[in-house]
């Protein structure tokens, strides 16, 4: 239809045939479609390499990453895919098999018909789509049976129902976000995951009483740069990292005092920014005392630009196939 014009066009527009700026932060943008101010972080924090190898990966779709519900599913990811394969659909383990054993992929993506939430499956509460590093989150919380925990930043609830199922049937789980549209949902999906039970919520956390939890998770407000392969229209209207990183130094100074002595403190973002992530956590240590570290018992290589704690956790998209994720995790200490 278009003749030799069409082609010439294919050809001019081959990498090898365009003409990028000598200028890294400029060349980096122009192969990423990322802005100025974030693809100056990248390089200041990664290096021109990484930059490069983040913003190919967010330009790209991510995976239908999915999380069996071990409340039901007692024979975890491999009961739910063998469900799932009497449905006619294809499930395949997650490609670097991190510190989230309940994850599994929809290669094919969604389900044709009707899509996921056509799927019975998943009305029968068997299964919730969640990114592994998300998973990874409230894996790293550590809920326990007869524990009772907050979400503080709960967002739709989806690591509310992660960490409920790894209660036994046990224990509370409070939810709060300051959006209460975005808890709307939670008490009919925690019905069908079966933990309804468990699950309660809460119009505010000054109303809380102190050192009456044993675990906190803070999934923070953030920029959200580290997922913005889900909503590619936000790397040009994210919010000033800087600003953010006073919100959420703010919201772990609120939730310390609700903290029981020996309890446990996770602090989590999707960014990748050190700003929003180990600046936050760092200058928490500092404020207050009576919080110590609390390691990971396993280690996960990351980028070889960033320099983690034994208790930090960094993922990003280029390295392990998640969205990007950083976690930090600390305990309360006891008067002894």
């Amino acid at each position: 239809m278009y003749g030799d014009g069409a082609a010439d066009l294919r050809i001019a527009a081959r990498e090898e045939n365009v003409r990028w700026s000598s200028d890294d932060a400029i060349a980096v943008g122009q192969k990423t479609a990322l802005p100025r101010p974030l693809v100056d972080a990248l390089i200041r924090e990664y290096g021109r390499e990484e930059a490069l190898a983040f913003g190919a990966a967010i330009n790209a779709p991510g995976p239908v990453t999915c999380r069996a519900n071990g409340a039901l599913a007692r024979g975890g990811a491999d009961e739910v895919a063998a469900m799932l394969a009497r449905e006619g659909i294809r499930t395949e383990k997650t490609k670097y098999g991190l510190a989230a054993p309940l994850a599994f992929v929809l290669p094919d993506g969604p389900p044709k018909n009707g899509g996921i939430f056509g799927c019975d499956v998943w009305r029968r509460g068997y299964f919730e789509v969640m990114d592994e590093g998300s998973q990874c989150i409230a894996n790293a919380v550590g809920a326990r049976e007869g524990e009772r925990i907050l979400d503080a930043c709960a967002g739709n609830g989806g690591k509310t129902l992660a960490m409920a199922a790894n209660m036994n049937g046990h224990g509370e789980i409070c939810a709060f976000d300051i959006d209460k549209r975005r808890l709307s949902h939670l008490k009919a999906n925690a019905a069908r995951a079966r933990v309804d039970a468990l699950v309660t919520t809460t119009e505010s956390l000054d109303e809380l009483a102190s050192e009456s939890f044993d675990a906190i998770l803070v999934d923070a407000p953030c920029s959200s740069v580290g997922a913005l392969r889900r909503t590619p229209s936000l790397r040009h209207s994210y919010d000033d990292p800087r600003e953010l990183a006073k919100v959420q130094a703010e919201i772990l100074d609120g939730v310390a005092r609700l903290l029981k002595p020996g309890g446990r403190l996770v602090y989590a973002t999707c960014s990748v920014l050190s700003i929003e992530n180990q600046d936050v956590a760092e200058a928490f240590e500092r404020k207050h005392d009576d919080f110590a570290p609390w390691p990971f018992e396993d280690s996960v290589l990351t980028s070889p630009a960033v320099e983690l704690r034994s208790h930090e956790r960094l993922f990003l998209p280029h390295v392990h196939g998640t969205d990007g994720f950083f976690i930090a995790r600390f305990v309360r200490r006891t008067a002894d």
